[in-house]
């Protein structure tokens, strides 16, 4: 069964965090998470304090800080030995660009599919849909990224942060035919099977 959080920062609302605790087949202090903060290396801004609340969104939910695993390209990874997949948010094109190249988009895909917890935070969410392509606006696509289909394990398209775009949300709707997932900056949206 999948399992999957949506999230534009995290997973900070009372109401997610019980649906979240509900998906967990183990206590969770002996959950173990797999962190990945590849979105970050593509952005070009410096002001990085989001980071460390972010980090803490991950730790509030009592997730212990030695069961956190930081990914890094130098390592090989089982993906399966983690109960949770945690993707979080940054530049969208070169958060796509190199999960493709380094095959880690086929790695997610099947831990996902055998039933790891994923966890997206903004361009860790909307990756996940038909489309990366309304990260346009907000993001800079300067890895020249020209196929911009998502990993499709979600049935639409994503946008988080949708509470700051509802102009651009109302073009999104006009502009494709897909389903539109809004994704407001407390709260997020759980996806079972």
């Amino acid at each position: 069964m999948n399992k999957i959080v949506l999230t534009s920062c995290g997973v900070i609302d009372s109401e997610l965090k019980k649906q979240f605790y509900d998906l967990l087949n183990k206590d969770i202090n002996k959950v173990k998470l797999l962190y990945i903060t590849i979105a970050v290396d593509g952005e070009k801004d410096t002001d990085r304090t989001w980071l460390e609340e972010e980090y803490a969104t991950i730790l509030n939910l009592g997730i212990k800080e030695e069961n956190i695993t930081e990914f890094n390209y130098e390592k090989v990874i089982d993906f399966s030995y983690y109960d949770i997949i945690y993707v979080i948010g940054g530049n969208t094109f070169y958060l796509l660009k190199e999960l493709r190249e380094k095959q880690l988009d086929s790695k997610i895909i099947k831990a996902i599919n055998n039933g790891v917890i994923y966890i997206g935070s903004s361009a860790g969410s909307i990756i996940l849909g038909k489309s990366i392509e309304t990260a346009l606006p907000y993001d800079e696509n300067w890895v020249k990224l020209e196929d911009f289909k998502g990993l499709n394990i979600v049935d639409g398209i994503i946008i988080p942060h949708a509470n700051r775009k509802s102009d651009f949300i109302k073009e999104a709707k006009e502009k494709y035919s897909d389903k539109i997932i809004e994704l407001y900056d407390d709260y997020g949206i759980v996806i079972k099977n």
